[in-house]
C-alpha cells in the first residue's frame, strides 16, 4: 500500500484530474482504489483513469504490456476488459464519497492504429480518450534510454515537421478527445538540440491548431514537465496561450500520475496561470 499521508489537499474547488495511471499502465505503481483514495486527500471533484494501451506493430514492443494481477501481459483489446471493470467498480464505490471516476484510456498513436482505436473505443464506450504521441518513426523520444536513438538521424526541423505531422494525423481520425501532452518532446529534446529547441514549434502551430480546430480535438494542460525536471508544463504557457487564442479547447488538467502521491501535482499553480480552463468546466 502506499503512503498517503504527505498528501495535502488542494484549496480550489471543482479541480479534475483527467490523466493518471494506475498499476494497470506496466510504467506505474499503486492501485486504482490507491489513486482514488489520494484524490480525496487532493479535495479533487472528479477523476480521470488513463491507462496505457501501447500496442505498435512496427516498435520494439517494449511497451505493448498491459500488467494484470501484477503481472506484465501482451496488451490486447480484450485483456483491458479487467481494467475497465475495475474502474467502473471504482466509481460506484467512490461516488457516495464525493468523487467522480470516469473511465479513459492513453492510446498510443502509431500510423495504420484507426481500426484498433475504433474497436478499443466501440467496445468500451470510454468517457474520455486521450491519444499518447510518443514515437517518431516507431522509436520513443520520451524514453531515457530511446531518446538519443530517436532524434540521431533528425535534424530539428525534420523532428519537428515528424511530430506536429503526426498530431495533425491523429486528430484527422477524429477518434481521440484530447492529444496528450503537446509537446512532450522537449522532455528530452532540449538536452539533446540545446536551445534551438526553444520557440522552435512556432512555424507549425497555426497549421495544428487549424485541424484541431476543425476536428474537435482538444488539448490538456499536463503538469509533469515540472515533475520531470523541466520547469514548464506539456505544453508551455505560451503555447496554451496561442492555442486558446486560435479556439482550440482547453478544458482538462493532466497530472500524468504514475503514482498516487502524484495525482493533482501542481495543480493549484496551474489554477493559478490558467485559471478559466483549470476547472474542467467549459466556456
Amino acid at each position: 500500500m502506499s503512503d498517503l499521508s504527505s498528501i495535502e489537499p488542494i484549496h480550489i474547488e471543482g479541480v479534475k484530474d483527467y490523466h493518471m495511471h494506475c498499476d494497470y499502465s506496466f510504467d506505474a505503481s499503486g492501485t486504482i482504489e490507491e489513486y482514488c483514495e489520494s484524490a480525496l486527500r487532493r479535495n479533487l471533484a472528479e477523476i480521470c483513469f488513463t491507462t496505457h494501451y501501447d500496442n505498435n506493430p512496427n516498435s520494439d514492443g517494449r511497451d505493448r504490456f498491459i500488467r494484470i494481477d501484477g503481472e506484465l501481459q501482451p496488451t490486447s483489446i480484450d485483456r483491458l476488459g479487467r481494467y475497465v471493470d475495475d474502474v467502473h467498480a471504482a466509481a460506484e464505490k467512490y461516488y457516495v464519497k464525493g468523487i467522480s471516476v470516469k473511465l479513459g484510456v492513453e492510446f498510443g498513436w502509431y500510423r495504420g492504429c484507426e481500426e484498433e482505436a475504433l474497436k478499443l473505443k466501440e467496445k468500451y464506450n470510454f468517457d474520455y480518450m486521450l491519444c499518447g504521441i510518443h514515437e517518431i518513426d516507431n522509436i520513443s523520444f520520451c524514453s531515457k534510454s530511446d531518446f538519443e536513438k530517436c532524434f540521431a538521424d533528425l535534424s530539428l526541423e525534420a523532428m519537428l515537421k515528424k511530430y506536429f505531422m503526426q498530431v495533425k494525423e491523429a486528430s484527422d481520425i477524429k477518434l481521440f478527445d484530447t492529444i496528450a501532452h503537446f509537446c512532450y518532446y522537449y522532455k528530452y529534446a532540449k538536452k539533446y538540440y540545446g536551445d534551438a529547441i526553444e520557440k522552435a514549434y512556432e512555424p507549425y502551430l497555426d497549421s495544428v491548431f487549424t485541424t484541431l480546430v476543425k476536428n474537435g480535438t482538444e488539448l490538456e494542460i499536463n503538469t509533469s514537465g515540472i515533475r520531470h525536471g523541466i520547469e514548464r508544463y506539456y505544453p508551455n504557457i505560451d503555447i496554451i496561450n496561442k492555442a486558446k487564442k486560435a479556439g482550440v479547447k482547453i478544458i482538462h488538467l493532466g497530472s500524468d500520475a504514475h503514482h498516487p502521491t502524484q495525482v493533482g501535482y501542481e495543480f493549484e499553480v496551474a489554477a493559478s496561470m490558467v485559471p478559466d480552463t483549470i476547472t474542467g468546466c467549459e466556456e
